[in-house]
């Protein structure tokens, strides 16, 4: 990611997380949005009991409190940028079977791999170089996936954008997808938002 881009996420996302504390507004969610793609998410991805899951930018780890309260038991790996959302995450869940880690990945590589890879809204803010960034992010992490990788995006077709927001053409990304990483893929796409599926079959 552009360093400039980079500043730009993570103070962001520390204004928001001082003025909201710990509620999916500090990561620019509203509560109803953020579980009705926790939700999708859960269905397209389907059983995942005891899977191994890396939550790529997961901000304070409200998805494995999504997962504990549905009761779903997984090998959680959540990693963010913001070491300051890493750090609520840390205190919030430091007595259940979690792994939080404040990681830049394109400084420093992630050494193992995983079932299943998550990528929900960490590409929805438009910062600089957000559309390379997030090509160059989908093509790192799926090389450490073992079976499948989920990512979530603000779709292009929204009739009433916001300037701060980074909306994904549907067709682009999937013929990028096809081309550079995988032809085992499926594309959902409802009014708000694209779920990008990649299988490694």
């Amino acid at each position: 990611m552009d360093p400039l881009g980079k500043k730009e996420l993570i103070t962001f996302y520390n204004m928001h997380l001082k003025h909201f504390g710990d509620k999916p507004q500090a990561v620019r969610w509203t509560p109803e949005g953020q579980l009705r793609r926790y939700e999708t998410l859960l269905e397209i991805i389907g059983d995942c009991n005891n899977k191994s899951i890396l939550d790529f930018g997961c901000g304070k780890g409200d998805f494995y409190s999504f997962l504990n309260e549905k009761k779903i038991p997984v090998s959680y790996c959540g990693i963010d940028i913001n070491e300051n959302l890493i750090s609520l995450a840390k205190i919030k869940y430091k007595d259940k079977n979690a792994e939080f880690i404040a990681i830049d990945i394109d400084e420093n590589g992630i050494k193992r791999k995983f079932d299943i890879i998550i990528i929900c809204g960490v590409f929805n803010l438009r910062i600089a170089g957000i559309e390379e960034s997030l090509k160059q992010t989908l093509k790192k992490l799926f090389s450490i996936c073992k079976e499948s990788m989920h990512a979530c995006f603000l779709t292009d077709f929204i009739p009433h954008k916001d300037v701060e927001l980074f909306y994904v053409k549907p067709g682009e990304i999937l013929d990028f997808t096809i081309k550079e990483i995988s032809k085992h893929v499926i594309l959902r796409h409802n009014k708000e938002d694209i779920f990008l599926s990649i299988y490694n079959i």
